[in-house]
């Protein structure tokens, strides 16, 4: 089984009950008790999975963001290569909206030299900004300071007059039924409102994304010009019309 449709199966069935013990999983998935265990390790490394004594696991509720620097880590082998792609995206001249996930982070190691404007709500984007002399404005508003994020009305004031050639966002989850989502209403407004304000729209994942539902939505599949993903994915999403599969080095 494709290692992504096993994990997207003990997903259902952990949102679907309570409490799963991991004998349950493994005659659900039909995989070993060791791949079980290492799946759910993946998730509770996410922040998706509490694993309990007693041989059981159940989905984590009312989790918050992993904290920033935890998050930078997290499947870099396929943030950067995403990340690499949609910076060749950028041209000289251009005026773009980078949404605050660590996905966008690594697009500014490819964007130093380029005569551009970056106008972004990630504080953490800061260091690799000036790192890489990135012409750049920081929204100002709330801060989120578990995920270094600005926020609220300040920050959507400013963002509505703006006018941006692209805009680049990550997502803490997408599927064909919702769309992208991510836990932050704060930032999912924000999102929104820069979509709009952009002439060309793209959305940033690595696989681990897709299949997940976050709490809030911002955008259907349709309203972005490019979904750029990778890892391994189902062919359902393969088959949309807007996606664009990185392969993996």
């Amino acid at each position: 089984m494709i290692p992504y449709i096993r994990r997207k199966k003990v997903l259902e069935l952990l949102h679907a009950k309570e409490l799963v013990y991991l004998d349950e999983l493994v005659d659900y998935t039909g995989v070993s008790l060791a791949t079980v265990r290492r799946d759910l390790k993946l998730f509770e490394e996410e922040g998706q999975v509490e694993l309990l004594q007693g041989g059981a696991a159940r989905i984590r509720v009312n989790v918050s963001e992993r904290n920033i620097k935890e998050k930078l880590t997290l499947n870099r082998d396929m943030k950067e290569i995403v990340a690499g792609y949609a910076a060749t995206l950028v041209n000289d001249g251009q005026f773009i909206y980078v949404g605050p996930g660590t996905t966008e982070n690594w697009m500014f190691a490819n964007l130093g030299g380029k005569n551009i404007t970056v106008v972004t709500n990630g504080v953490h984007h800061i260091e690799k900004l000036m790192e890489n002399k990135i012409n750049s404005q920081l929204l100002g508003g709330e801060l989120l300071n578990n995920i270094a994020v600005v926020v609220g009305y300040d920050a959507i004031k400013q963002i509505e007059q703006m006018n941006f050639d692209k805009c680049f966002i990550g997502a803490s989850g997408f599927t064909l039924e919702q769309g992208a989502s991510t836990s932050e209403s704060g930032v999912a407004e924000i999102n929104r409102v820069a979509m709009r304000r952009s002439q060309k729209s793209y959305l940033l994942l690595d696989s681990t994304k897709i299949g997940v539902n976050s709490k809030y939505t911002f955008a259907a599949p349709e309203e972005f010009d490019t979904i750029i993903v990778a890892g391994e994915i189902e062919q359902k999403y393969l088959d949309l019309e807007n996606i664009y599969s990185v392969e993996m080095n």
